[in-house]
């Protein structure tokens, strides 16, 4: 029975072993603030999407302009926000894309999905309907997107695995500690598509960095590859930048770090209004568009909350800010300028990889992954957040995105904490 001043949320996870109680009061730029009013540095930019730093009041304004402006619109009439932010998305993307809207990271990759399985519907062939991923991959923790997420990374017995979704040996195996180079994922992704036969799949769907399975950053031509043999197969790519996208990687999107490529559909969340307002989306190209045209093949599907103004305009702001204080460049030079110094820790006995791209930085420490190794991330984090740093921790993987804005002095305290963590920890392990 709930008792009177108890909090109603749902909170099971707080009786996990490894679970931190962090209470939040506020936030400011890349700093939170606690209820106790400790302040501490977010090196995990909230949950992978605070990319422009809390408090932003160009941001905020533009929220609150919009509200007053108009509060909402239905998903089945037209509006300048929407219209606005689908053209300026297509241009960011190479241009040929129609956007539609969803609400979260994990709500755009089953559109997409959908939109995938519905295009091989109005060309006749119903039975691609077969999705597949990456072993960990992590595209979303809610109906087909949780299937596509790889079971080494959802690996909750309550996820109903689907039939139709197929899972393949990803760059890295962070458990024992290996990875594979161009051509076993070449070989590999070939023989899970001869065994399900090219005819029953409907798209590959793949993230350009995996950052929930450790920031495992794929062998140069991986997405090329991926890309030549779904055009040779006729299956379409889907590429996931819900973490990567909106310059995290040093580009506007992931894949766009590969040559020449271009997706069928691209899904984006999370950076695109930096956390202030729920909004997501899936770019889709315009030949897949076209067949949605077609009598009877209309989506006839609304989303309440998709494609919502407010968000809209909060993301044509985003965009703006990131414009024009170059902040896609930014994200670059930082990675050449501090990802380098960690890169050094790599000499430790504890450290058994250091990687990243962009501002999305990895650690993958020696020993089992749910123990020796595990115990060693723990320490680090725990020793990060004495220190008034926050990064992620889970296995035996640390995991930092700190948010685009962060000044110098802030990623020198950030990689500063970081080294001295591990390095303490190495001695104790």
């Amino acid at each position: 029975m709930q008792q009177e001043g108890q909090s109603a949320r749902w909170d099971d996870e707080c009786h996990h072993p490894d679970y931190k109680e962090i209470n939040v009061a506020s936030g400011a730029g890349c700093w939170i603030t606690l209820d106790n009013g400790r302040r501490i540095l977010d090196a995990a930019s909230g949950h992978s999407c605070v990319n422009l730093g809390y408090a932003n009041e160009e941001l905020v304004e533009a929220a609150a302009q919009s509200c007053r402006t108009l509060a909402y619109c239905s998903p089945e009439h037209h509006c300048r926000p929407v219209t606005a932010l689908s053209g300026t998305l297509s241009r960011l993307l190479g241009g040929g894309y129609r956007l539609r809207y969803a609400a979260t990271g994990g709500g755009a990759n089953e559109l997409a999905i959908e939109i995938a399985r519905r295009y091989w519907r109005h060309k006749g062939e119903p039975e691609k309907r077969g999705i597949i991923a990456l072993d960990r991959s992590y595209h979303g923790s809610t109906g087909s997107a949780s299937f596509a997420s790889g079971p080494g990374i959802l690996q909750s017995p309550h996820v109903d695995r689907s039939e139709e979704f197929l899972h393949l040996a990803g760059p890295r195996d962070t458990v024992a500690g290996l990875s594979r180079d161009l051509d076993a994922l070449r070989r590999g992704l070939e023989a899970r598509i001869a065994a399900a036969g090219a005819q029953t799949i409907a798209a590959v769907i793949v993230e350009p960095v995996a950052f929930a399975g450790g920031v495992i950053v794929p062998p140069a031509g991986f997405l090329e590859m991926l890309a030549a043999l779904c055009r040779q197969q006729r299956i379409l790519l889907i590429v996931d930048e819900v973490i990567t996208g909106f310059g995290r990687s040093g580009q506007w999107f992931a894949f766009q770090h590969a040559d020449g490529v271009r997706p069928d559909i691209v899904t984006m969340g999370k950076g695109i209004t930096s956390a202030y307002f729920p909004l997501s989306a899936a770019a889709v190209s315009e030949p897949i568009y076209e067949t949605f045209l077609l009598p009877g093949n209309a989506m006839s599907k609304v989303i309440t909350m998709a494609g919502h103004p407010v968000g809209c305009d909060v993301a044509l702001k985003v965009i703006e800010i990131m414009e024009r204080d170059g902040l896609v460049a930014r994200a670059r030079t930082n990675a050449e300028r501090h990802l380098s110094k960690l890169l050094s820790l790599r000499g430790l006995p504890a450290v058994r990889d250091v990687r990243g791209l962009g501002h999305m930085w990895g650690l993958e420490f020696s020993g089992t992954h749910a123990g020796d190794g595990a115990a060693v991330a723990r320490e680090v984090a725990d020793r990060c957040f004495e220190a008034d740093l926050l990064v992620l921790q889970a296995d035996n993987l640390i995991r930092l995105n700190p948010p685009l804005v962060i000044a110098e002095d802030e990623l020198e305290f950030v990689v500063g904490t970081l080294m001295s963590a591990v390095q303490a920890a190495s001695r104790t392990s």
